[in-house]
Formats: structure tokens, C-alpha cells, sequence
């Protein structure tokens, strides 16, 4: 993107809030109009700040193609070497092969004569010195052409080893520096859009200019997952989506909201781990109170959120269709306790890296609850399924995921037997997505630090655009 074409569009912009004001001063009150222009102005500000975002994530992934390019050009000219290597060592091990070869058909020439018949047959002792002298030389001949020929195979091995291993090198930074392209061209391809619908038009929303750019989650809510509660309000609008064990073998999910539904729920209590998990992602913890202990644990740790069963606000109210606990929810729309973020981050569209082909995921948290993910290879996403039913959530939506984690954490039970799993330490993970699986690892350092998932060798995982599910399950 260049800068004066971003200008360019500020400049319209400004025009166009200029135009609205006159168009508008006549027929509408200055209150209106102000909220107009102060409402083209916040656009005006997300898309650059979109623009900026998108600006900042190709150089780096030009940077990275760069390094490639660089790491693949000294990665052929060590394979040209290599071959050049290896063919001098099959040449000279066909040399020696040579050289022994003669030497056992000069023995099958002389008609098999062994060497101890040479000895006997001397005529007399200085005969028989000469004739002793002559077979140890043969001897040690035939031992240094063995041991010759034994070295330079070994090395032809080596060379081999290197020359598959460097061959493997390249072909895996083949296949990152595609991928890094193909991210470029998603980008480039992405900012050309923007570009056009802020030419085009003045309003607009920011989920739809680019699904590649993401705000930042504001507000992390409890959400039941017991039967009675489903199917949920506003499950398939998260973010991120935790889902744990608690008691009975049930699960409960945290839910991360970036957007701001007008029903979210039914809304649980909190538990020691979905606190550190709001706390990991700077979100808002919206819950509905919770045993002493953990309630003393969010006073001693200072959370950022709200006891939705004690609040005075009217976003909360319950839903007289079904049955408490399972009938509280929030209307995050109203709710107003923290506002919406301004920060976006750009995530790719594409993998780094090539997995394993694996399109159906499983685990079961117990016999009543079976969680199931088959690929959708046209939306690129995962659709999931709970008990063998596609899950979807009140208002219809299907719940797709983009990417899934699953979390292997260990598990402890509390005193009053509530399952709780360590979230802070490492373990191993399952990561999808794009109908690809990978093994890695994950890490927290402290109840505030952000959970970490890497790859086996270490990367840092980027993961794709889209909801994300966080399965957090006990180690198999």
C-alpha cells in the first residue's frame, strides 16, 4: 500500500464528511449531524488502522520470503557440491572396486594355486624365504585394498546422508517460501478489496472488509454447556472458544467476544482456570458468582469483570422459556463495561508449514458427551458436531471452527470436587486446521502469562483466520 494513495483516501473521506455535514445540516438537528461525522470519522480512523496493519504484515512476510529466497540459494549451491561430492566418491569406490575385481580374477587366472601350496612346492629354504616374502606382500596388498574400499564406502554413505538431508532442506523451504507467497498474494489481494470498498462507500463493516483482520477480544464469558442449556446464544460470533471439564463429566466453555451480540449465554459461574484464561487474553470475565474460594481468588488477583448474578445492569436478565440456572444472559450490545478495541491484528490465510492430511477429529469428554469435527473443504473450516449432532447454536448459525487445539493439561480435583485443570506449566498439544494436523507443545508461565502453542521443533504457532476452539482435555 502506498502512502499517498492512503492519503488520497483520507482526503476523500474528509471531503465526503464535509458533504454530509452540509447535505444534512438543513434537514437534521447539529446533534445528528455531529454523530454523523464523528461516526465517518471512526471509520476513516479503522481503516487506516487496517491498512496499517496489513502494511506491517506483508513486510514482514517480505522480509521472510527474502530470507528464503537468500537460505535456498546457498542451501543448492551446497547440493550442487553434494553431487559433485557424491559422484567423486562413486567414482573413486568404482576405481577400487576395479583394482580388486583384477585381482581376483589374476587369482582364478593362476588356476586357484593356494597359498599354502606355494609354500610347500619351494625347492629350498632360500626359495621358500623368497616365496614367503612374496605372499605376505600379496596379503597386505589385498588387506589395504579391503580397508581402501571399506573407507570410501563409508564416506559414500555419509555423503548420501548429507545429500538426502540437504535435498529434504530444500524441499521444505520450498514449500514455506509457496506458502509465504501465497499469504502475499492474499494480502495484496485483501488490501486491493479494502481499497475499493473505501472508495466506494462510506459506511461499511469492519468484519466484512477483510476476514483476515481481527479486533482484539474485549469481554470473555462463561457460557453453560449442560443440556438443558443448549443450544446457546451467540456461540458461533466468538472468537475463541475454551471449552473444560467440570463436575459430572460436563463441560463449560469460556467464549471470547471481539463483536457484541445482543443475547450471549446462559451464563456459569467461574472457575480458577476460564479466570486465568480472561485474564491471559485482557478480557472483561462476565460469570454468575461462584464457590468462596474462587470468588476470594478474583478479589486477591484483581479481575477485570463482573458477578453477573449481583449486577444492577440491565443487560442481564433471564429467559423465562427455560429453567434456572440455565436462563441468564448478557446482552453484550448494552452492557458497556469496557469498549470496543481499535486494535486489529492480521492473521494468515494460509499454513507456514504442510502437515498431516486429517479431515475428522474426535475426543470425548465422557460417554454422554462426544465432540466430533469433520473438514469442509469448501468453507476451509471444521464443522462440528456434539453426540453425533451438527452444532449449531439458537439462532441457527453452525459452529465452524478454523482452528482447533487440543490442550492435554493435567487435571486435579478440589475439595469440594471440582475438577481443575493446571493450565499454567507445558504439555502437548493437537493442532488443525486447513484439514492438516500437527503435534507440538504449549506453555504458560504464570496465571497471567498467554498461553504459548509451538510446533515439535520449537516455531511459534500462527494460527489461521477464524474462530479457534481450545479443547482442554486430561493427557490420554
Amino acid at each position: 500500500m502506498k502512502i499517498r494513495e492512503i492519503k488520497t483516501i483520507t482526503i476523500v473521506l474528509i471531503v465526503l464528511i464535509s458533504a454530509i455535514a452540509g447535505l444534512y445540516s438543513v434537514s437534521f438537528g447539529n446533534e445528528q449531524v455531529q454523530e454523523r461525522i464523528d461516526n465517518t470519522r471512526t471509520q476513516i480512523t479503522e481503516i487506516e488502522q487496517i491498512i496499517k496493519a496489513m502494511n506491517e504484515d506483508i513486510k514482514a512476510r517480505e522480509a521472510r520470503l527474502l530470507e528464503i529466497e537468500d537460505e535456498l540459494a546457498k542451501s543448492e549451491q551446497q547440493l550442487i557440491q553434494s553431487e559433485i561430492n557424491l559422484a567423486g566418491a562413486e567414482e573413486r569406490i568404482g576405481e577400487k572396486s576395479l583394482v580388486y575385481g583384477d585381482r581376483l580374477r589374476s587369482a582364478y587366472m593362476t588356476g586357484g594355486l593356494s597359498y599354502l601350496e606355494m609354500l610347500l612346492s619351494a625347492d629350498n629354504i632360500g626359495d621358500l624365504i623368497i616365496r614367503t616374502a612374496y605372499i605376505k606382500r600379496i596379503l597386505n596388498k589385498d588387506a589395504e585394498i579391503v580397508a581402501a574400499y571399506s573407507e570410501e564406502y563409508e564416506n559414500l554413505s555419509e555423503q548420501r546422508a548429507i545429500y538426502a538431508e540437504q535435498h529434504q532442506g530444500i524441499e521444505n523451504m520450498r514449500f514455506e517460501m509457496q506458502a509465504q507467497a501465497q499469504n502475499l498474494t492474499a494480502q495484496r489481494k485483501e488490501q486491493d478489496e479494502l481499497l475499493k470498498r473505501a472508495r466506494d462507500q462510506l459506511t461499511f463493516d469492519l468484519e466484512g472488509i477483510t476476514p483476515q483482520a481481527e479486533r482484539e477480544p474485549i469481554y470473555g464469558v462463561v457460557i453453560d454447556n449442560a443440556s438443558p442449556a443448549r443450544p446457546q446464544h451467540g456461540l458461533s460470533q466468538a472468537s475463541v472458544v475454551y471449552e473444560y471439564e467440570v463436575e459430572g463429566r460436563i463441560t463449560r466453555y469460556l467464549t471470547l467476544f471481539s463483536t457484541l451480540p445482543k443475547k450471549v449465554g446462559p451464563v456459569r459461574s467461574a472457575r480458577e482456570h476460564s479466570i486465568m484464561l480472561a485474564m491471559e487474553n485482557n478480557t472483561h470475565y462476565i460469570y454468575t458468582s461462584a464457590g468462596t474460594d474462587v470468588l476470594r481468588l478474583i478479589d486477591a488477583w484483581n479481575v477485570d469483570g463482573t458477578n453477573a448474578l449481583y449486577s444492577r445492569s440491565s443487560s442481564f436478565f433471564r429467559d423465562s422459556s427455560r429453567r434456572a440456572p440455565h436462563n441468564f444472559y448478557v446482552d453484550l450490545s448494552t452492557f458497556g463495561a469496557v469498549e470496543q478495541s481499535s486494535d486489529v491484528v492480521i492473521r494468515p490465510a494460509y499454513l507456514s508449514r504442510q502437515g498431516t492430511d486429517v479431515n475428522t477429529v474426535s475426543l470425548q469428554y465422557s460417554n454422554n458427551l462426544r465432540i466430533k469435527y469433520e473438514y469442509d473443504t469448501r468453507q476451509r473450516a471444521y464443522r462440528r458436531f456434539v453426540n453425533d449432532q451438527g452444532h449449531n447454536d439458537a439462532e441457527g448459525k453452525r459452529i465452524m471452527a478454523r482452528n482447533i487445539i487440543i490442550q492435554y493439561v493435567p487435571h486435579k480435583t478440589d475439595l469440594v470436587g471440582r475438577p481443575t485443570p493446571d493450565i499454567v506449566g507445558s504439555g502437548t498439544i493437537d493442532y488443525y486446521a486447513l484439514g492438516q494436523h500437527f503435534k507440538g507443545t504449549w506453555r504458560k508461565d504464570d496465571k497471567e502469562s498467554l498461553t504459548r502453542f509451538f510446533y515439535e521443533d520449537g516455531t511459534e504457532i500462527e494460527r489461521i483466520y477464524g474462530q479457534t476452539w481450545v479443547q482442554i482435555v486430561r493427557p490420554n
